[in-house]
């Protein structure tokens, strides 16, 4: 009962459909509708039909099953941000249900969809890697369907790319040290992005502008033991090389 209740709670204080409650209809009369308008690809208008169902339900099986369909309602139709709010309240209530899959890896989507660019706030693409991170870890059966390992890829590069769009910030306005800190973090949380090279690359130039030779090689080394990128290894590579040859050329004219 604790479940059914939480569940009706939550429609009610979120989409205030109570106020058009038709009490004398049995819960399968709305549940049919409902169901007749997804076949209809109707998803908007089933979705307000599930709501009114899910009031009704009598029992925890009902109230989990309805919950699910209201979600996938609100999902289906691009409505990403009330299917948000659904999915979190069923798996608070039913993580353990066969079907919690289903409402994470549509929950790590619906956050997918809704994702900002990447001077915006990030806080939708975290919480659709953190989702989808669970699904991959826990259900490799969807991986594949809802191609999840891809979507994790561009969720990481969307972030890799904010902390980049940072640093440059702090390029910009002369801080470097908060510079170089972000390009640090990019190569030490984001080497399987685009954004590693561009990191590396800037934070070689920083360090050899401070003289700062034994690091830049360090970040160099790992650079070169890991990337796939062979163009801009060499063009590290030569970054270093020019910096030595400077520094050779005025330590011979310095001893003359």
């Amino acid at each position: 009962m604790y479940k059914i209740l939480y569940i009706s709670i939550f429609v009610i204080l979120s989409y205030g459909c109570a106020k058009n409650i038709e009490i004398d209809r049995d819960i399968s009369y709305y549940l049919q509708e409902a169901n007749a308008l997804v076949a209809q690809k109707k998803y908007s208008q089933a979705s307000k039909w599930y709501e009114q169902a899910l009031l009704r339900a009598e029992n925890p099986q009902d109230a989990s099953r309805i919950q699910l369909l209201l979600g996938d309602s609100y999902f289906l139709s691009g409505n990403y941000t009330d299917a948000i709010p659904v999915y979190e309240a069923y798996l608070d209530v039913y993580r353990n249900s066969p079907d919690a899959k289903f409402a994470l890896v549509r929950l790590g989507l619906a956050y997918f969809n809704i994702v900002k660019y990447a001077s915006r706030d990030q806080t939708n693409t975290e919480k659709s890697l953190e989702y989808l991170s669970v699904v991959k870890s826990e259900y490799p059966d969807l991986i594949s369907s809802y191609r999840v390992d891809e979507r994790i890829g561009l969720l990481r590069e969307r972030l890799a790319k904010k902390e980049f769009i940072i640093a440059r910030y702090y390029g910009r306005i002369l801080q470097r040290e908060s510079e170089i800190l972000r390009y640090k973090y990019i190569i030490d949380n984001y080497n399987d992005t685009i954004y590693y090279s561009k990191a590396v690359k800037s934070l070689v130039k920083l360090l050899l502008k401070q003289n700062k030779l034994d690091e830049a090689i360090e970040y160099y080394n790992i650079f070169d033991g890991y990337s796939p990128d062979r163009k801009a290894v060499s063009e590290v590579k030569q970054l270093i090389a020019k910096y030595q040859a400077k520094q050779n050329k005025k330590h011979n004219k310095e001893n003359k």
